[in-house]
């Protein structure tokens, strides 16, 4: 049972005898606004062979950050980002599931297992009714998004924008539209 916000309950839960270990990928592939990194590139507190230079001061999303090889006991070795070339990162409440893909691999999330789990995915999360949810790659800034009949290349993903799913009826029955959109913009006075 999750405790009240803030307390460890709320934390999500490393699998037993998992760690990141050698396994500096995230340091590339995820974005960190803070520090103005863009997704694809390495980080430049990264040091490959010893961790982030900067591990007691990092910014908030590297400290929240956990990759699903961490947190899904149903992902095997071969899913730890080092070894299949990208990250899985969850987010929106486990509405939107991301694979960041290192671009010196621009395949690795088409080579089996990999791809056939991200299409079943895809599949689960677009039942009859209620939401949709969204299964994307990321391969730097580029975007495509993984849907049960088709994969959908949006191209360049601008950080001010956002994907957008929509069921809609055609007379051979129901399709799923993508498009890209702008953000809205934060109200910062709210903040």
């Amino acid at each position: 049972m999750a405790g009240e916000a803030g307390h460890p309950s709320d934390e999500p839960r490393v699998v037993p005898g998992r760690a990141c270990g050698s396994c500096s990928l995230c340091c590339k592939v995820v974005g960190v606004e803070e520090l103005n990194k863009p997704i694809g590139e390495w980080c430049p507190h990264c040091k490959r062979a010893s961790g982030c230079a900067i591990y007691q001061a990092r910014p908030a999303s590297c400290r929240t950050f956990m990759c699903q090889w961490l947190l899904a006991e149903g992902l095997g070795p071969e899913w730890k980002p080092d070894r299949a070339k990208f990250a899985l990162l969850k987010s929106d409440n486990g509405r939107h599931l991301t694979a960041f893909v290192d671009p010196g691999n621009p395949g690795a999330w088409r080579r089996s297992p990999y791809y056939e789990a991200l299409k079943q995915w895809a599949k689960l999360g677009f039942p009859a009714t209620g939401a949709v949810r969204l299964v994307d790659v990321m391969i730097g800034q580029r975007c495509v998004v993984i849907l049960p009949d088709r994969d959908v290349d949006l191209g360049m993903l601008g950080a001010d924008e956002m994907i957008q799913l929509q069921r809609k009826a055609t007379a051979t029955g129901e399709t799923i539209e993508v498009t890209k959109m702008r953000r809205p913009a934060r109200d910062e006075s709210r903040v």
